[in-house]
């Protein structure tokens, strides 16, 4: 892909960092160690860098982003859908799950992508995975021994996690609902020599991989990320205000043994066994500020999109749009791994429906944010902004 501005580190803090555009990807500092560390969910730099053109500027996916371009390069065609973005057919969006119940159990709305990755691995088509992983007290970086690569912080802390087997992927199933760094795990997996390479991530971390992916001007060894796997995003949640509102349900996050989103509820499972339940709106206030500027809910250039609006209970609805995404599942299906089942039309409409959502109630937080036509980081043609947003390109009142 080619580059159409080009930056440095200061020029990174300028117009993201301090612009409350960082989504805390770790994109820019997976592959600049030497420069870039994480303090209080931010990039900040280690020492003074003085290239004119950096790959911090040139990867993070809120610089700039050409949607069709990359479309192109990783599908080989453009959407026809303006809010799920590309996939070949139909048939490519159906409903599964994971055929193990204990992989259901400990995997979330059906384990799919815990199923599916602990298969690949056990196979040999993949040799690592990077997920995230809930940080226990005083848990530090590691690799594939039950330690993450991030900072560990505190309990529930979400952080980036090399998983090379089925056990280890399993060990990070659930959703977190915080933001995590996972690209900071891709750098890892890549300089500990791993040659096939998973990421599970949210749309903001697929942008990210997809530009150091296609990027003419650093070479990172990303050719070794084989799979990406993007789970279905409306935002996340800032970890302190997290726990203040945990405190008014009566808990606290130490207790917490699981969190889940339906039906418009935040529910929240403690150890001991009680459901405590909130409605999603009450949690407006603990959202990143990032978020806001997000258009992209479906995780639209993956090779497999997941997420549990539209599907059953215990099912994930699943859109396969590249060729790596449709074997992988072709694969896990016939080994018996995976259980699959169509959409009806009702249930497909209740994801774009959620897809819709986002890109309306954030349009305008991005127009407030732009300075030109070009969106913030979107590089789009005015007349192709109704093919992308789904709602006619024209600022929203």
């Amino acid at each position: 892909m080619k580059m159409k501005d080009k930056g440095n580190i200061l020029d990174l803090e300028a117009e993201v960092i301090y612009n409350g555009l960082c989504c805390y990807c770790g994109t820019c500092g997976a592959f600049c160690k030497e420069y870039i560390s994480f303090e209080q969910e931010r990039p900040v730099t280690r020492k003074k860098c003085y290239e004119i053109h950096g790959a911090c500027y040139d990867f993070c996916p809120r610089t700039f982003f050409a949607p069709f371009e990359v479309e192109r390069a990783v599908f080989g065609a453009v959407r026809r859908d303006n809010l799920l973005g590309y996939y070949a057919t139909e048939e490519d969006i159906f409903t599964a799950r994971a055929t193990d119940e204990t992989v259901r159990a400990r995997g979330q709305d059906g384990g799919v992508v815990s199923a599916l990755l602990g298969f690949l691995l056990e196979r040999g088509e993949l040799d690592a995975a990077v997920v995230s992983k809930k940080s226990e007290e005083g848990e530090g970086a590691g690799e594939g021994t039950g330690e993450g690569t991030g900072e560990g912080t505190g309990v529930w802390e979400a952080e980036p996690f090399v998983a090379t087997t089925k056990e280890e992927v399993l060990a990070g199933a659930g959703s977190k609902y915080t933001q995590c760094p996972s690209v900071l795990g891709v750098g890892d997996a890549l300089e500990r020599g791993y040659k096939k390479v998973a990421l599970v991530g949210l749309p903001c971390h697929i942008q990210g991989m997809r530009k150091v992916q296609l990027s003419r001007g650093f070479d990172v060894g990303a050719e070794r990320v084989k799979l990406c796997v993007g789970l279905f995003c409306t935002e996340t949640l800032e970890m302190p205000r997290l726990k203040a509102k945990l405190t008014e349900l009566g808990t606290r996050i130490e207790e917490v043994e699981k969190f889940n989103i339906k039906k418009g509820k935040f529910i929240v499972q403690t150890q001991e066994g009680k459901e405590l339940k909130t409605p999603i709106k009450k949690l407006r206030d603990c959202v990143r500020e990032a978020c806001d500027y997000c258009y992209d809910f479906a995780a639209e250039f993956a090779d497999l999109s997941v997420g549990s609006i539209g599907s059953e209970l215990g099912w994930s609805t699943v859109i396969v749009r590249s060729e790596p995404g449709r074997e992988a599942v072709k694969q896990a299906e016939e080994a018996g791994i995976l259980e699959t089942a169509r959409l009806s039309e009702e249930q497909l409409e209740a994801v774009r429906g959620l897809a819709s959502f986002k890109k309306q109630g954030n349009l305008k937080s991005i127009y407030e944010k732009a300075e030109r036509v070009r969106i913030m980081n979107l590089e789009v043609e005015p007349e192709r902004l109704g093919k992308f947003f789904g709602v006619g390109g024209e600022k929203k009142e």
